[in-house]
Order: structure tokens, then C-alpha cells, then sequence
């Protein structure tokens, strides 16, 4: 039984042309990942940074002169409250919808399924 490796069945051939493949692909990932790794290694641009020429507190007076004016609007935080609106139905009425939609639960909304 020479040139068959013990317990494994295989030749040493084999054993030989595996380990070899297994680094081939090893030094294929390596070689990869170097070049990879260049293509994002490129010079930052710095801005240089100007002086201000107004305060701070000139900025803010114009913020909140342009949140005023409704130039600015910061999503519904920014917006005018709105008045409640009055409900159609009554409290029973909905607990009653609700109870009937968790004890039928099991049933798909035509809506959604497209019936």
C-alpha cells in the first residue's frame, strides 16, 4: 500500500495536487485583496476654512427670521397644529370593530390579497 495515504484513502499524488490548489487560491485571495485595497487608497482633499464675517447671533436672528417666514421647514415638528378632528363613531362602535377583527384573524383581507 505505498503512495496511499493512511486512513484517507487517497494517494499522495493526491494529498500533493490539493495542498498545492489550496495555495494557489490562498495567494489568488491575497493578491486580490492588495489590489482591492488600492483602488480605495487615494489623496483627501482639505477645504480650508474660511473666516466668518457675521456673529452668531446674527445667524440665529436670520434662522429663526427664515423659520418664521416659512422659508425653513423642519418636518411635521415645524408645521401649524392642526385642529382634532370630530369622530363618526362612537368608542363602542370601534372596540367592537377591533374585537371582531382579532377574533377573525385568520381570514385575509381582500384588500391586500387582491380577490
Amino acid at each position: 500500500m505505498s503512495g496511499v495515504s493512511a486512513g484517507t484513502g487517497r494517494s499522495s499524488s493526491n494529498v500533493k495536487e490539493e495542498c498545492i490548489m489550496g495555495h494557489k487560491q490562498l495567494v489568488a485571495a491575497g493578491v486580490f485583496a492588495l489590489l482591492g485595497g488600492a483602488a480605495f487608497a487615494m489623496e483627501a482633499t482639505e477645504f480650508p476654512i474660511e473666516p466668518s464675517t457675521r456673529t452668531r447671533a446674527e445667524v440665529k436672528a436670520e434662522l429663526q427670521a427664515a423659520i418664521a417666514n416659512g422659508e425653513i421647514v423642519r418636518g411635521e415638528a415645524s408645521l401649524p397644529p392642526q385642529p382634532p378632528v370630530a369622530s363618526t363613531r362612537t368608542r363602542e362602535e370601534v372596540r367592537a370593530e377591533a374585537y371582531a377583527a382579532a377574533r377573525d384573524h385568520h381570514r385575509f383581507n381582500d384588500l391586500y390579497v387582491g380577490a
